[in-house]
Formats: C-alpha cells, sequence, structure tokens
C-alpha cells in the first residue's frame, strides 16, 4: 500500500474513533452542564446515559451480524448515515424528553463506527499482522475520553447543549464524506440471522436495557429506598433466563453459550474484565471527582487530561514488544499492579491536593487501563482464533457486554461506598463540634472575623461563621472519602491479582495456559519453527475485525 494511502486509512480510522467516542463521552464528562441546559436535575440528567448505554450495548450484536450478513458496504453507508441523522434529531432536541429520545437513537447509531474505526486501521496491515491494526484502531477508540473534558468548555460557551451537537454532526458529516472518498476491503458475506433472533434479540436488549438502568440509577436513587430498582432487577433477571433457555437449546444460536461456559475459560475472562473495569474506575470516579470537590472545574485541569490521552496511547505502544514473546497474559496482570500502586499513592490526599500532584499517577492509571483492553482483547482473541472464528459474534456479546457494564458497575460500586464513607467522616467530624469548645469558638471567629467588613450585624455575622465551618468540614468528610475510595480500589487490585494469579497457576498445572492456545494462532502469536519461518496454523486466518465495541 502507497504511504499516502497508509497514511489516509489511519487518519480516518482515528476521525471515526475520535466521532465515537466523543459522542459517547461529551455529555457522560459533563453532566453538570448538560442538566442546566436543559433545566434538569442531576439524578434526571442521567438518564442521558442510561438510554445512551441500553441501546448502545445490544446495538453492537445486532449490527455485528448485520456487517456479517449484507456486507460491508451497506453497513458503512447504514451506520454513517444513521449517525448523521440522529445529530440532527438532536439539533431539535429542546427539553430532557426529546434530548432522551435523541441520545437512545445516537447510542444504536453509535455502534457502527467502532467497528468502521478498527477495520479501517487494520486495513494499513497485511496478513497475520492485522493484529496490530486491531491494536491502534482500539487506541483510535479511547481518545475521546480525555479529549471530551477538554473541549466541552469552549463548545458549551458558544452554544451550550447544542454547542455539542453541532460539534458532533460535522464530525459525523466529515467521517461521510471521507468513508466514501476511501473504501476498506469487504469482508465475505455470511447468513447469520435466525426466525428465532426476532424472540432472542429482544430478551437480550431488554436485559441489557433494565440492568443499565438499574447501574446508572441505583446511586442516585439510592438502592433499597426506590422499589422500583429491586423490579427492573427481578424482571432483568426473567428476560436473561428465557434469552439463555432459548438460546442453549437452538442449533443455529444468536450467541454461542455452549462455548461460552465449555471449560470455565471465558466465563474467568469475562469475571477478570469486570472487576479489572471496577478497578480502572478509580479514574473517573476518584481523581476528577475529588479534584471537583476541591473547587477544580475541567478547564483547569487540561493539563492532566493531555497527559491521560499520551498514557492511553502508550498504553497500546508498550503491548506490542509483548506479542512476539506470547507474553501479552501479563499485560493484565501489570496493569492491575500498576492502578493499585497508583490508587495508592493517591489515598494520600488532602484539601491542597491540586492537579500537579496527581499527573504522574493518572498518567500510568491511563496507560494501565489501555494496556489492559489490549490484554483483554488478545486473550480473548486467542481463543477465538484457536476455534476457527466461528465464534466471533459471541466473542463480541461477552466482550462488549462485560466492559460496559463492567465500568457502570465500577462506578456504581465505588460511588456507593464514596456516599457511604462521607456520611460517615462528616458525622465522626462534627459530632465533637460544639460551641462550648474553644477551638471551635476561636474557628467561628476567625470565619466571622473574614466577612465583617461585609456583614455589620455580629448575629448574622456569627451565622455566616457556623455556615462556612460546616462547608469546611463537608469538603475535609469528602477528601477522607477519596482517600478511602482509592485505599479501597487498591485493595481490590491486590484481590484481582491473587485470584487471578491463583488461576493461572491452576491452569499451569493442568498445561492449560493462555501460552498453549497463543501457539495455534498465526503471525505475531505464532512460534518460530527450527528454520526461524513461523508455522502455518490450522485454524482460519484472521479476521480484518474482531470485535466492534466501544
Amino acid at each position: 500500500m502507497p504511504r499516502w494511502r497508509a497514511a489516509a486509512f489511519v487518519a480516518i480510522s482515528l476521525l471515526l474513533g475520535l466521532t465515537q467516542s466523543l459522542g459517547m463521552n461529551l455529555v457522560a464528562s459533563n453532566l453538570p452542564q448538560v442538566q442546566g441546559a436543559l433545566g434538569a436535575t442531576g439524578a434526571e440528567a442521567t438518564w442521558l446515559l442510561t438510554v445512551y448505554f441500553a441501546t448502545n450495548i445490544p446495538a453492537s450484536l445486532l449490527l455485528t451480524k448485520f456487517r456479517l450478513h449484507y456486507g460491508l458496504r451497506l453497513f458503512a453507508d447504514l451506520g454513517i448515515g444513521l449517525f448523521v441523522v440522529a445529530a440532527v434529531v438532536h439539533l431539535l432536541a429542546k427539553d430532557l424528553q426529546s434530548a432522551l429520545a435523541a441520545r437512545a437513537a445516537l447510542g444504536i447509531a453509535a455502534a457502527p463506527l467502532s467497528s468502521l474505526t478498527v477495520l479501517y486501521m487494520a486495513e494499513v496491515f497485511d496478513g497475520p499482522k492485522k493484529v496490530l491494526g486491531l491494536m491502534f484502531g482500539f487506541a483510535a477508540l479511547q481518545t475521546g475520553a480525555p479529549v471530551s473534558r477538554i473541549v466541552a468548555e469552549s463548545l458549551f460557551l458558544n452554544g451550550q447543549w447544542h454547542g455539542i451537537v453541532y460539534f458532533e454532526l460535522g464530525l459525523a458529516l466529515i467521517c461521510l464524506a471521507a468513508i466514501n472518498l476511501l473504501r476498506v476491503t469487504p469482508v465475505p458475506r455470511q447468513p447469520m440471522f435466525d426466525r428465532l433472533d426476532i424472540v432472542s434479540f429482544p430478551l437480550y436488549s431488554a436485559a441489557i436495557g433494565l440492568v443499565t438502568v438499574v447501574l446508572t440509577q441505583g446511586r442516585l436513587r439510592w438502592w433499597l429506598d426506590t422499589p422500583w430498582l429491586g423490579e427492573c432487577l427481578a424482571w432483568a433477571a426473567v428476560c436473561a433466563g428465557a434469552f439463555v433457555l432459548i438460546e442453549i437449546n437452538r442449533s443455529k444460536p444468536m450467541v454461542n453459550l455452549r462455548w461460552l461456559l465449555h471449560g470455565g475459560y471465558m466465563v474467568r475472562l469475562g469475571l477478570a474484565i469486570v472487576l479489572s473495569r471496577i478497578v480502572l474506575s478509580e479514574q473517573s470516579v476518584g481523581a476528577v471527582g475529588l479534584l471537583n470537590v476541591l473547587g477544580l472545574n475541567n478547564d483547569q485541569m487540561h493539563t492532566m487530561f493531555w497527559l491521560v490521552l499520551a498514557g492511553t496511547v502508550a498504553g497500546f505502544v508498550v503491548t506490542l514488544p509483548f506479542l512476539p514473546g506470547r507474553r501479552f497474559d501479563m499485560l493484565g496482570l501489570i496493569a492491575v499492579a500498576l492502578v493499585g500502586v497508583c490508587a495508592y499513592v493517591d489515598s494520600h490526599a488532602s484539601n491542597l491536593t491540586r492537579p500537579a500532584q496527581l499527573y504522574l499517577t493518572q498518567t500510568v492509571i491511563a496507560m494501565a487501563a489501555s494496556m489492559f483492553l489490549a490484554s483483554s482483547i488478545l486473550l480473548a482473541l486467542v481463543r477465538v482464533v484457536a476455534d476457527g472464528v466461528r465464534n466471533l459474534v459471541t466473542f463480541i456479546v461477552l466482550f462488549t457486554t462485560t466492559n460496559a457494564l463492567g465500568g457502570l458497575l465500577g462506578s456504581a460500586v465505588l460511588g456507593t461506598y464514596l456516599a457511604q464513607r462521607q456520611t460517615a467522616h462528616y458525622q465522626h467530624l462534627m459530632q465533637p463540634m460544639t460551641l462550648g469548645d474553644p477551638q471551635v469558638v476561636l474557628r467561628t471567629q476567625q470565619l466571622g472575623g473574614a466577612v465583617a467588613r461585609v456583614v455589620g450585624d455580629g448575629a448574622a455575622r456569627s451565622q455566616q461563621a457556623l455556615a462556612s465551618l460546616s462547608q469546611q468540614v463537608l469538603r475535609e468528610s469528602w477528601v477522607l472519602a477519596y482517600n478511602d475510595v482509592f485505599l479501597a480500589v487498591a485493595w481490590l487490585a491486590l484481590a484481582v491479582l491473587v485470584w487471578v494469579g491463583l488461576l493461572k497457576w491452576q491452569l499451569w498445572r493442568r498445561g492449560h495456559t493462555v501460552v498453549s492456545f497463543a501457539s495455534q494462532v498465526p503471525g505475531p502469536f505464532a512460534a518460530p519453527t527450527p528454520d526461524g519461518v513461523q508455522s502455518a496454523a490450522t485454524v482460519a486466518p484472521l479476521p480484518a475485525s474482531p470485535a466492534s465495541t466501544s
């Protein structure tokens, strides 16, 4: 491929990845500004995240089957076209209800962009080396999270809610022009749909949607105070159970559950992904939340977000040396260990902590997140390719669901623990504070003196001083609670390391290691023969895009 053509494919992949990830993260990273523009409360604005994930996760399964059944060209044109239409619908959103409908449509429309991002990046590489394109394609999909916090202020300043929409629409139109200017090589078609899919897919979508509602709304509505959360969870269990009963008895299942359950390898991998996603929530829930409590906005953390972006890209680059030696199974363990160490360092924060004190730890955590994503992709891909890639769609469902729901579960668990610890610390700090304590009296006099020039009345000045003291105690309780969260993440990372280490030891005793699967895969995974030439595998060659996830 000529260099200019390869550069064009890389540029289009980066554009598609940025469009997809910005569409997901611009609202998620700036909920306070969005709720103000729509006139909604914080709990109401969270529904924007709920509907997006509730439609995006099931759409990844449906649209992957659509791509394999009807071909890549129709898939690309319809996917980008639907994204443009969803962005236009966003422009008509004037209130929360219309914005929810627009976000749900955008969740469906954004699913094809993930596949196209990986396909365009993989097009640059030939044969088995397409795995490198896969790695860098997923790197492009991770760029939107830090960038969304960097560009959001100017978008809100110029157009509030519609500033984001215009930006998304502009990116979508550029993507539509780019994919028609330069096409990727089409993949062979194969029949993917069956009549029973009409029953199975709604059950799967309903189960995912209801679980998403519980995970995003539970912490805000509080788990045990809202009965309809329990009803959602119960109906999700019913839908999931019906889906499993139908799929496990089908000759041509939509999701091959027997393959997932066979040997327990993929189940353990899915559980490891979920646990690790909870650990990796330290950055989104912990560090940014702590700085927000201390009074900093996104525009005061731009340097940290640029470093996070650099760490995200560096994490994928770090994976490359692991490919020839087929030791990429260690990447996940290293990533979790790095997050644990950084979380322990962050657990010593105070009210004087500023972004500069978090530059190193947050950059390393971003790098670890990319390393873990690469590790989980490669571990699952090894098993899929070893089985002849006939379970590709099942792998996509497993990886998409565990990554997305694992991230939501991490935010819900850490957010709940944070709220509980903040309440406990606030009560503990306020309990000994009485006006009979000389230190409390001295502190209130100091705070009252600070406003003496603008508040002449003594009683009003004392009331203002007590309110200021209460705010300071509240801030300290939040700082202590975030430190508890960081420390809990460090302990959880240690637990994950111990658990995965025991699993690897058991697999090693049985002779079924990850490397034994990797030796069956051609290209960077294959072991060289004595004459220095890579051995040919008997399994099917690597696909251009083994996943279409966000």
